[in-house]
């Protein structure tokens, strides 16, 4: 860890790794998430009630009381020539260590009654605090926002220093930008409420920029690449023909898109595919893989789990049953020679035998990138990477499409099998879920189906019992249907375990399974009809979706049941609104707009790179940024985009195709 500030010791390095701080830079762009402006200070008798203020004055009166239920009350008289006010802490006894009577002394916070007296609850003391708009930050034990906004009021010039404007001073000027030092000035030391709104204009107008200045890169040094081999374009009607159902429409055009890519003589494909749940992804990996073993060339695609990759292998094995298909895994490995005509379905393992198939691979598709991490994902970067495809299911908005994926060409999958029958889904409330419990015991009785109960956590949470764990819930469920077959699997089930469970709940040996959001991707039972999903108002709506489409696979009506403790009305207006949607694109929309500024695309969803400051739902943000981008480079010829990427250590423009 590098700190250039004094005072910053072993144990505060600790805590500041916590917060994945780790360097000078990194704590400069630790952004307060709120703000609580105390710079209105005026005299004591006229501050009025429910309102910030700060109020200075002299301390009349310290005192610890401890109270019946073993707690303490900290209470100090405050008073100025107009009049007194009370400041009371509760449990705090080391506090009044801090104070004197006669001692002058400023405090903000908001005021209240309480006894019939006007009162301050737990207010904020010292120079740092009072007195103006205060940052409140994420934090850690022992590193609160009073330090932060003390080391930032005392440091923040020193760190400062070694950062340069990446920006010509032109452009900031023309588009009335203020420029970079200023802007992480008043980020952490807000002058008042106009510079706070330009700061974070400029801040969050960079955040955008780097993802779309690192996609531009990356497009640039793919186009460099030729195709390591010219791919001859084959008939594949005869597949297609065998197929048991009719391509839709949105599979017919991302098959045109991606088959003259890959017949392409003057680039190397680089496509995201991306698909609702049950929107047909399969086929079009089936479909790439054939016209390349037709061609005489091998192909690999990369899947999340050994259970992803054991039903591609089968779905593969049932449509093209003459073909060299493989499958590799932490179990299964390659035979010393492969086919020239191979089509390899692997998981992660891919990694440890790539020799084999490196030299004559012309076709990468990797099914939800990312759920392999960086390395991995890499893994077969050369001078001449192969074609690649990556499919997703996470429906991607517009506005994040532009931003994170200018570097890749895009096809939608957007009508459904026309089949498929839609999953009808409720939201349950608290007295109704005894009653779903008896229906669901009767459907499973008496039309032989099966049913996932999903929970957001594996281990019950100290700080939030109203949350449920999949541990805690399978006990508990046992006892509800104790004529049932239920079982457990998790995070931390191991892989032997988890598959011999799935084996047994595809022969339907198994009524119920209680689940994490482990089986969110790929898991393909049609027998299951019925999903609930417990505390349900802890999931993105994406990601709710993703769960509902584990049923609604087979011939059978399918349902999703919601259960949550949450009476938050925004918690549920979203839950709602997916009882009445099933399009992905509109939930991920509508999931984008009514998440606040830095909630958007949290670590639950999928992978997508967190905004700090910027929202995926601004589009306006992200259209002045992609003209403001083309006009610096119409301006400036020159200008190195790399100056734009805020995180260069995630930058590779070396024909690394997915990093």
């Amino acid at each position: 860890m590098s700190f250039s500030l004094p005072g910053i010791g072993p144990k505060t390095l600790t805590k500041l790794k916590q917060l994945n701080i780790t360097s000078d830079k990194e704590l400069l762009y630790h952004f307060p998430h709120r703000y609580v402006d105390f710079s209105k200070s005026i005299k004591i008798s006229q501050a009025p009630l429910e309102e910030n203020v700060t109020l200075s004055g002299k301390i009349q009166n310290i005192s610890n009381i401890f109270l019946k239920n073993g707690k303490s009350l900290q209470k100090i008289i405050l008073s100025d020539s107009t009049g007194s006010i009370d400041l009371v802490w509760f449990n705090q006894p080391y506090l009044t260590k801090n104070f004197h009577e006669g001692e002058f002394w400023t405090f903000a916070g908001t005021t209240s009654l309480y006894h019939g007296h006007p009162t301050l609850f737990s207010p904020e003391y010292g120079k740092f605090n009072t007195g103006k708009i205060i940052p409140i930050y994420g934090e850690t034990k022992g590193l609160t926002s009073r330090w932060f906004r003390k080391i930032f009021s005392l440091h923040l010039s020193s760190l400062l220093k070694s950062y340069t404007d990446p920006l010509p001073l032109n452009q900031l000027t023309q588009y009335k930008l203020i420029p970079l030092n200023k802007a992480l000035t008043q980020i952490h030391l807000p002058q008042n409420q106009n510079y706070l709104e330009k700061a974070r204009y400029r801040l969050a107008f960079d955040e955008i920029n780097s993802l779309l200045a690192k996609s531009l890169l990356q497009k640039k040094s793919w186009a460099n690449f030729s195709p390591k081999f010219i791919l001859k374009n084959y008939s594949t009607t005869k597949l297609i023909n065998s197929f048991p159902f009719k391509l839709t429409d949105s599979q017919k055009s991302a098959w045109q898109e991606i088959k003259t890519d890959l017949i392409s003589k003057k680039k190397v494909m680089n496509r995201l595919l991306c698909g609702d749940v049950a929107s047909g992804k399969t086929v079009l990996a089936l479909l790439s893989t054939y016209l390349t073993s037709q061609n005489q060339r091998q192909s690999l695609l990369l899947a999340p789990t050994e259970i992803l990759a054991q039903q591609h292998y089968a779905t593969f094995k049932s449509y093209l049953p003459t073909f060299p298909i493989y499958l590799l895994t932490a179990k299964n490995s390659l035979p010393k020679t492969l086919d020239s005509t191979a089509i390899i379905i692997a998981t992660h393992a891919a990694i440890f035998q790539k020799e084999k198939f490196m030299d004559n691979l012309a076709l990468l598709i990797i099914d939800e990138q990312h759920k392999f991490g960086v390395k991995q994902r890499s893994f077969l970067n050369n001078k001449n990477p192969p074609h690649t495809l990556t499919m997703t299911a996470t429906p991607i908005p517009r506005s994040i499409s532009l931003t994170l994926f200018g570097n890749l060409d895009l096809s939608t999958l957007k009508n459904l099998p026309q089949k498929r029958n839609p999953v009808k889904t409720f939201l349950v409330p608290q007295n109704k879920i005894s009653d779903c419990y008896q229906w669901l015991l009767k459907e499973i009785k008496q039309k032989k189906t099966q049913a996932f109960i999903v929970c957001p956590f594996i281990e019950q949470s100290e700080s939030n019992l109203s949350i449920k764990s999949a541990k805690k819930e399978f006990e508990h469920l046992r006892q509800i249907f104790p004529s049932l077959k239920l079982e457990l699997i998790h995070g931390k089930t191991k892989i032997e375990t988890r598959n011999k469970i799935l084996d047994q709940f595809k022969k339907n040996k198994i009524n119920i399974l209680v689940t994490t959001p482990i089986i969110e991707v790929g898991i393909d039972f049609p027998n299951a009809t019925t999903v609930i999903i417990q505390s349900a108002d802890h999931f993105g709506l994406s990601q709710l979706h993703q769960l509902r489409g584990r049923v609604g696979r087979g011939t059978l009506q399918s349902y999703c049941y919601f259960f949550t403790e949450s009476t938050g009305e925004k918690a549920l207006k979203r839950l709602k609104y997916l009882e009445k949607t099933n399009d992905g694109f509109k939930i991920a929309e509508f999931d984008l707009k009514s998440r606040g500024p830095g909630e958007t695309f949290s670590t639950l969803q999928h992978g997508f790179p967190s905004l700090k400051i910027a929202s995926f739902s601004d589009l306006k943000l992200i259209e002045f940024c992609q003209l403001f981008l083309k006009q610096l480079q119409t301006d400036n010829p020159h200008f190195d985009l790399k100056k734009l990427v805020l995180n260069q250590n995630s930058l590779s423009l070396t024909g690394k195709h997915l990093n």
